[in-house]
């Protein structure tokens, strides 16, 4: 291995949190822009009903997106826009924005609206808020507007927290704060784009795992969510998240705003980060629990030894996975079966973008790998060859005769204690299987 291309993950962290290296604007385009990742929160609630101020391109993308990525038929909800042409670029869309805002109102009397913009829009200026503040009160009470244009950079992520915090202001009731009952509840935020059934089988196993210290679920973030269920998450004690990027902003702004606490504990992937978790709640919520003395976690960690012996102690682990905390959770996870991680493809633009979390994960809790610092297929498969017998963390299969761990995040149970459970079994199932002597490029 070329020890002139390799780092600590701890000193590039630091440097990129010390503004040392120069990083360009990278959008990240898996994940979509910003106005994607408003358009995804806001499509949880049943009674809101979304408005695009903009061409039709962006919002009809959408009706395929949801059978491009979980299942077989299009997203079926109402999308709306203002569907604008060459002559509203050119001499500005606000009369037909307000024109739309009327003829919404008047067909979905029950619903509040959310008013998104595209590029178009952005780029040309139109005075979105200004078209909504001349509205009588009655109708502007029922919107909430953000400027989400893509074209600048902004991530999806970005749109996502940002409409979180939307949410918070807008939307959220506060005066039921601090009604909780006498059992100890939480609100739950699940991961996003999990769908069924891996999405129930989650949700079913975090609520027992929860009940390990005694917790209950008061309201769950899931699709179907409502504003009526947003003003009851009120009444829990404290709010979890399984993504720890995912809600952030809504957790900052109730936080901030009505003093609901949070848990800040990394994704629970794999028996170690899953303890932790449950005990970052239990000591949030005052409960004193000895999670392992359950018996399934016993179970469990006997599971995880076998495992770990199998694999054998400082066995190198090849991790290949850019969103950030993914990648924290995959380094945790091999370093808690006793391997040694190597990090490759390393956006450093990602890491800059979830700061908060590498600065808690990986510079004040200690987590760290060696970087290997290249993108490249042929040098990365170069670095697989000189180790010695690796496992290697990677959705597809680019090295034919080595042991490929596949693990899809986005298609399995990976939180608590069963998707421990599942990746310990399918590790197991790698280790006992003879290498593929195909990989997607090449034949041995």
């Amino acid at each position: 291995m070329d020890k002139s291309k390799t780092v600590k993950l701890s000193s590039l962290v630091s440097a990129i949190d010390k503004e040392l290296i120069e990083i360009g604007e990278c959008i990240d385009m898996h994940q979509f822009c910003a106005f994607w990742g408003a358009y995804d929160v806001f499509s949880y609630f049943d009674d809101i009903v979304l408005l695009v101020h903009g061409t039709s391109g962006c919002t009809a993308n959408r009706h395929f997106l949801s059978a491009m990525g979980h299942k077989d038929f299009c997203d079926s909800k109402t999308h709306l826009t203002t569907n604008m042409k060459e002559n509203d670029i050119i001499f500005g869309g606000e009369q037909k924005l307000i024109d739309a805002l009327n003829e919404t109102a008047e067909k979905y009397p029950d619903k509040n609206i959310a008013v998104l913009t595209n590029c178009c829009t952005d780029i040309i200026g139109d005075d979105v808020q200004g078209c909504i503040e001349s509205l009588p009160e009655e109708l502007r009470s029922r919107i909430v507007f953000m400027n989400t244009g893509g074209y600048s950079g902004k991530s999806y992520r970005d749109g996502t927290e940002n409409a979180f915090r939307l949410l918070a202001e807008k939307l959220y009731d506060f005066s039921c704060c601090g009604s909780g009952t006498p059992n100890k509840t939480v609100n739950l935020f699940l991961r996003r784009w999990i769908w069924d059934p891996s999405k129930t089988n989650e949700i079913k196993n975090i609520i027992n795992d929860l009940a390990i210290i005694g917790v209950e679920v008061n309201e769950i973030f899931d699709h179907g969510f409502n504003t009526e269920k947003l003003k009851k998450m009120g009444k829990a004690d404290l709010n979890v998240a399984l993504c720890p990027f995912f809600s952030r902003g809504f957790l900052d702004q109730l936080y901030n705003l009505g003093g609901i606490g949070y848990s800040d504990a990394a994704a629970p992937v794999g028996l170690d980060a899953t303890v932790s978790w449950l005990k970052n709640i239990a000591e949030k919520l005052g409960i004193d629990a000895d999670i392992m003395a359950d018996e399934r976690v016993s179970a469990l960690s006997l599971e995880r030894d076998r495992l770990r012996e199998k694999i054998g102690e400082g066995r190198k682990c090849v991790i290949w996975n850019q969103t950030g905390d993914r990648l924290l959770s995959l380094i945790g996870f091999a370093k808690e079966l006793g391997m040694k991680p190597i990090v490759v493809g390393v956006e450093p633009s990602a890491i800059r973008e979830k700061m908060h979390i590498f600065r808690k994960e990986v510079l004040e809790g200690g987590l760290d790998a060696t970087v290997y610092a290249s993108k490249y297929i042929d040098e990365i498969r170069e670095l697989v060859g000189e180790l010695d017998d690796p496992i290697i963390f990677c959705n597809d299969n680019y090295f034919s005769g080595k042991k490929v761990f596949r693990y899809r995040f986005a298609h399995n149970n990976i939180y608590g204690l069963e998707g421990a459970k599942s990746m310990y079994a399918e590790l197991t199932k790698v280790l006992d299987t003879e290498p593929n002597k195909y990989s997607l490029f090449l034949e041995e």
